[in-house]
């Protein structure tokens, strides 16, 4: 990966004050199994003093898996598209370009996104729990995993399973990413890192090149809050980020992350009736999923500007 990656995405993270809380949280104030939790962070990339309009709100989410997964994993994405887009400037920032690029031409892809951004932060686990995170989807979707902290003496990370070759164990590394394709099986390596209060923090970006044979399974990855879920606007969402970062046949300006010129249009709007504030932390049963527009999941495109340069939309 490029030099400045990982340290592009630290000073990220802690300029938010994202990283304090991923270092502390999962031992004073862990979510309970299957728990979630709202942020709302400022950008570092943000210019103070500029006034209300400019200093905008950024929401992130932190899931804590199942029982099953027998460790405190937690989970942290972005939340909302705004969010989204914040955190495609800093992979610009880092140079993710590159490894976009090196993907899309390893295996012959016709086009790549950055699909959801976040990363994983664990203490201890018991048993790693061996999934998958995609499966069936023609070799085009991926989860890039990225080393950016590791416990002192921790070990191996991460557990690679195939019913040939068998179990593998590896280091995250901090010059190289893994990336999790289509039907890998992996989990996280057994560890115990709270002698010494260490935590093990992971970015992981997930990757698509969306056809309309694997749409549906794109859509319906559970992993994160964003972008929804199912069929409807979470499907529609996926169909206009095709060809945004990367193209085969290049396109689209000075193109990537780095000219990126955002989704096509997209309508927003609430599904349910009555939308307020109250619902937008998933408590009523209307839902966020339920109110868009009011809850601000998606931006509305007089505010995101299709085919305008993310750098002149967003200020950085």
């Amino acid at each position: 990966v490029p030099p400045q990656l990982v340290p592009t995405l630290i000073e990220y993270a802690k300029g938010m004050g994202l990283y304090d809380i991923m270092e502390n949280m999962l031992y004073d104030d862990p979510l309970p199994p299957n728990g979630a939790r709202w942020f709302s962070f400022q950008s570092p990339y943000q210019k103070e003093g500029e006034g209300e309009e400019i200093m905008r709100n950024f929401t992130w989410n932190v899931e804590r898996p199942a029982k099953n997964w027998k460790s405190d994993m937690h989970w942290f994405n972005t939340a909302d598209e705004l969010s989204h887009e914040d955190g495609l400037r800093a992979l610009s920032e880092g140079g993710f370009d590159t490894v976009l690029k090196g993907i899309g031409e390893k295996f012959g892809l016709d086009t790549l996104h950055v699909d959801s951004f976040g990363f994983v932060a664990v203490t201890n686990c018991d048993r790693g729990y061996i999934h998958t995170d995609w499966e069936d989807v023609d070799g085009r979707a991926f989860n890039f995993l990225l080393g950016i902290s590791s416990a002192e003496d921790g070990g191996p990370e991460l557990i690679v399973e195939d019913d040939k070759v068998g179990k593998g164990e590896m280091y995250y590394g901090t010059n190289a990413g893994v990336l999790v394709g289509d039907g890998t099986r992996h989990g996280t390596r057994e560890c115990d890192h709270r002698d010494k209060r260490g935590v093990r923090i992971t970015a992981s970006i997930y990757l698509a090149d969306p056809t309309e044979q694997n749409l549906d399974i794109l859509a319906g990855d559970t992993t994160s809050v964003f972008p929804p879920t199912g069929d409807g606007p979470g499907k529609e969402w996926i169909w206009t980020q095709r060809g945004r970062h990367w193209r085969k046949d290049g396109g689209r300006g000075e193109g990537g992350l780095k000219g990126d010129l955002g989704r096509s249009e997209f309508e927003v709007r609430d599904y349910e009736k009555g939308c307020t504030e109250e619902d937008c932390g998933n408590d009523t049963e209307r839902g966020r999923n339920g109110c868009l527009r009011t809850c601000r999941v998606f931006m509305h495109d007089s505010e995101y500007r299709p085919g305008t340069e993310r750098r002149e939309v967003l200020g950085y």
